[in-house]
């Protein structure tokens, strides 16, 4: 029974080297050594499996960031260069020249925003970058982002209501990492929030919350590679900045979720480690 046992053993993982199937190895004996055997290989092709669909998603993830990254590419230049054609006809006014140049800048400026969203990623997950843990006091770093962030919020019509203790919330990390995050946390809002932003820290919860359109919004893959390149379509950003929100998250020993309540998309990021109070960050892509 043991060496019929074994023949069929081998039949199978003949079968699941060859095939693309399932199957897993059963043994019709009650020796003890010949169930552990089955069980390990089980076990080894459970994981081999996982492993093999990992790699898949991984190359489905990778085709199409590439074409989204060439379409982000292309558009920019192709219309920088169709109006620098129409900039060398002769007979074009002195004020078109002016608007057509106008153009290709923002045209330019669009794909060098790009290439440099791609580069900062690429240099965050290398992270080769050495920083030294701070002691920080959060309620200082959260007050200078928002006010880099407040006349362009002002600018686009949003109410902001802002609430922060005059006391310190003090956490040991690293600083400039946590800067980065809540920058792009509040560009996130910038471009696709609208009509009002409440910010708010109590109990050592920040809350950053406002409206925005959700109806293409998919919670669960905000912050994946090139997810957001997708709704970048619209050119209002690379499409980056929470998947680099994600790796210095994970980097500083975070977490970062995503959650919808009604019109507000909210986005939790809390840091695990040494402080004086438990920090949960709580924002609007």
């Amino acid at each position: 029974m043991i060496k019929k046992d074994i023949r069929q053993i081998n039949q199978t993982l003949d079968l699941i080297k060859n095939e693309d199937t399932n199957t897993k190895l059963t043994t019709q004996t009650f020796d003890k050594e010949v169930c552990v055997l089955c069980n390990n290989i089980n076990a080894i092709l459970d994981e081999r499996r996982k492993v093999i669909t990992e790699c898949e998603r991984t190359n489905n993830e990778f085709k199409r960031a590439i074409t989204n990254i060439s379409h982000d590419m292309r558009t920019p230049l192709t219309s920088a260069l169709g109006y620098l054609q129409m900039l060398q006809d002769k007979d074009i006014a002195p004020e078109k020249q002016a608007e057509y140049i106008d153009i290709i800048e923002s045209r330019l400026q669009s794909l060098s925003a790009l290439m440099n969203s791609l580069f900062e990623y690429a240099r965050v997950i290398e992270g080769k970058e050495q920083i030294d843990v701070q002691k920080v006091n959060v309620c200082n770093v959260l007050r200078d982002v928002l006010s880099e962030f407040y006349a362009d919020l002002e600018n686009k019509g949003f109410k902001v209501d802002v609430n922060i203790p005059d006391e310190s919330v003090n956490y040991f990390c690293y600083p400039a990492m946590l800067r980065r995050v809540l920058q792009n946390l509040l560009k996130n809002v910038c471009t696709h929030g609208r009509e009002y932003l409440r910010v708010t820290l109590r109990d050592n919860v920040i809350e950053i919350a406002n409206k925005a359109d959700l109806s293409e919004v998919d919670v669960d893959k905000i912050f994946e590679r090139f997810y957001t390149a997708d709704l970048s379509r619209t050119g209002k950003n690379t499409g980056l900045g929470l998947a680099i929100a994600r790796e210095l998250t994970v980097r500083m020993g975070g977490e970062i979720t995503a959650r919808v309540e009604g019109e507000l998309l909210i986005v939790k990021f809390k840091l695990n480690g040494s402080c004086e109070h438990n920090l949960i960050i709580i924002a609007q892509s």
